[in-house]
């Protein structure tokens, strides 16, 4: 059964807690003794040479060895963060569930779905695999697509323009059971709207954030039943994301465009309550609603058989 918030909350934070404490620690006080010793060698520098300018050398260096380090050290706590908290509110949740913070999903997995296709760069990370309650198979993983431009300005010089197209969750579900239609749940546009593909679902509030276009009207509004429709609202009004879905005969793919996730914070642990529940709410509400499309699917094709 599953675990509400406030349960998986107390077992994650009981079990991280000291463990980060301790990384940080190791980390604040490895920059001290850097900072410390690069402050008597300056002064020693300052005292013994003449020639103030190597000072300044001096110091600008230190300043930017310490940058370097000081992000190392982020980049170790923040994969720490990952691996204890995320990994943890995955695997609470759901046992059949794991967490994998140095993988993504491959571009070849993105490019099936066809939700954009014109992007030049990939990136991916923190991949979420395994079984949903129905043992239906589903990963999912933070991405990012980039436009990428290459001109010459009119210095005559080459020039490099990136745009970042999309960037948060996206996953793929393998159906176990084949509904037989092509349908996507997109973001509403006025060019949709005079699809003539385009259903009008009986809710005013899902008109106004998505567009339903379906190769099958009436199998598709079999599926996303009133229910399930609610869910996609519910997901709109409480994290403010647009979550889209689409099923091509026996896949399954969605994405969430809630931009950087999973980072531990520039400053604290990272382990109050309201930081840990944004990361829950984009991790759960999402499967929450691929598991009942899912479930509606299955259901859908049972009762045709």
């Amino acid at each position: 059964m599953k675990k509400e918030f406030e349960e998986l909350y107390s077992e994650v934070y009981d079990e991280c807690i000291n463990e980060l404490k301790l990384v940080k620690s190791k980390l604040h006080k490895f920059l001290l003794i850097y900072i410390l010793i690069m402050t008597i060698l300056n002064l020693i520098i300052f005292i013994v040479v003449d020639t103030k300018s190597l000072v300044t050398i001096s110091i600008s260096i230190s300043m930017l060895i310490l940058l370097v380090l000081y992000s190392n050290g982020r980049k170790i706590y923040s994969q720490k963060y990952k691996n204890c908290v995320i990994g943890g509110l995955v695997k609470k949740y759901n046992g059949d569930l794991h967490f994998d913070s140095e993988t993504g999903l491959a571009v070849i997995d993105y490019r099936m779905s066809n939700f954009d296709n014109t992007f030049k760069e990939y990136y991916s990370e923190d991949r979420i695999y395994g079984k949903l309650e129905n043992e239906t198979s589903i990963q999912l993983s933070e991405i990012a697509t980039y436009d990428v431009r290459h001109y010459v300005d009119e210095n005559n010089e080459n020039k490099t323009e990136k745009t970042q197209t999309f960037r948060g969750l996206y996953g793929v579900v393998k159906l176990e059971k084949n509904p037989l239609i092509t349908a996507t749940i997109i973001g509403d546009s006025i060019t949709k709207r005079y699809n003539k593909k385009r259903v009008e679902v009986d809710s005013s509030e899902f008109e106004k954030y998505y567009d339903c276009i379906t190769d099958d009207k009436v199998r598709t509004m079999e599926i996303f039943t009133s229910d399930l429709i609610e869910k996609y609202i519910d997901i709109m009004n409480i994290n403010k994301y647009l979550f889209e879905v689409k099923i091509e005969n026996n896949m399954l793919y969605f994405r969430y465009k809630c931009g950087d996730v999973f980072e531990a914070p520039a400053f604290g642990m990272g382990l109050n309550k309201e930081f840990v529940r944004k990361y829950y709410k984009l991790i759960f509400y999402p499967l929450e609603i691929i598991e009942k499309t899912v479930e509606n699917i299955y259901d859908f094709v049972d009762s045709k058989n």
